[in-house]
């Protein structure tokens, strides 16, 4: 099982996936960085060696295909209506609040790319029906972004959420019930600061935790016993 994203789909030239822990189907070639839940933007080429590079943000202008890792964190998938180039981001809460989703954007405005042209897919990630976290996270984003949901809604809730997606696994267990994280929607406030619009971006309906056990889930395997699996998001320009 794969996730496709339909405003990804629609540009011409360009081919992704949302994988699942159950369909590693990937491209060959591809090319994914040493990931360090960090802020580091790495633009590849057709020659650099897979995973010797570490950073959590690939980009590229040329046919090789860039993908990354994930088993909660949000994977973003960029691509443009303009400009030949495709991006992959890995956005766990420790890489959004050191600035990856920044120092991506703005790579892509020293290389003359477009914002207003990019369209922007968040694959399939924990939400906040399944992401319980502590205090000391909640103040690390809040001191690294909270300026930007000042008078809205926060990313983070002292109450749990309903699950808004199709629930085929139990839920995560509640353990202190200190706070609940949305990842996604911090994930929009960041795409919004930066002049990115809310119709450039798709969200996948999937929580990695509850919506299915073909999705790979860290958080679930500490709570259950299973094991380890993970998923792949890629994409690619195609040749002409």
């Amino acid at each position: 099982m794969s996730f496709f994203a339909d405003n990804l789909n629609a540009l011409p030239g360009l081919e992704h996936a949302f994988g699942s822990a159950s369909n590693f189907h990937k491209p060959t070639n591809l090319f994914c960085c040493a990931q360090k839940h960090g802020a580091n933007v790495i633009q590849v080429g057709d020659a650099d060696e897979s995973g010797a590079i570490a950073g959590d943000a690939i980009f590229t202008r040329t046919t090789r295909p860039i993908g990354i890792v994930t088993a909660d964190c949000l994977p973003i998938l960029v691509g443009s209506k303009k400009d030949k180039f495709v991006a992959a981001i890995h956005g766990g809460w420790q890489g959004l609040a050191a600035g990856i989703i920044e120092n991506s954007f703005l790579a892509f405005i020293r290389e003359n790319i477009s914002l207003e042209h990019l369209q922007v897919a968040i694959g399939p990630a924990i939400h906040s029906c399944c992401y319980e976290v502590g205090k000391e996270l909640v103040d690390t984003i809040e001191q690294a972004h909270g300026h930007l949901w000042r008078g809205r809604q926060a990313p983070w809730s002292r109450v749990r959420t309903e699950s808004e997606f199709g629930v085929t696994l139990r839920r995560a267990p509640v353990s202190h019930n200190e706070a609940w994280v949305d990842l996604t929607l911090y994930g929009l406030y960041l795409l919004e600061d930066l002049g990115v619009g809310r119709m450039q971006v798709e969200v996948a309906g999937i929580c990695t935790y509850c919506s299915g056990d073909e999705w790979g889930s860290y958080r679930r395997r500490k709570h259950q016993s299973e094991s380890k699996a993970f998923q792949y998001s890629w994409i690619r320009l195609r040749e002409c």
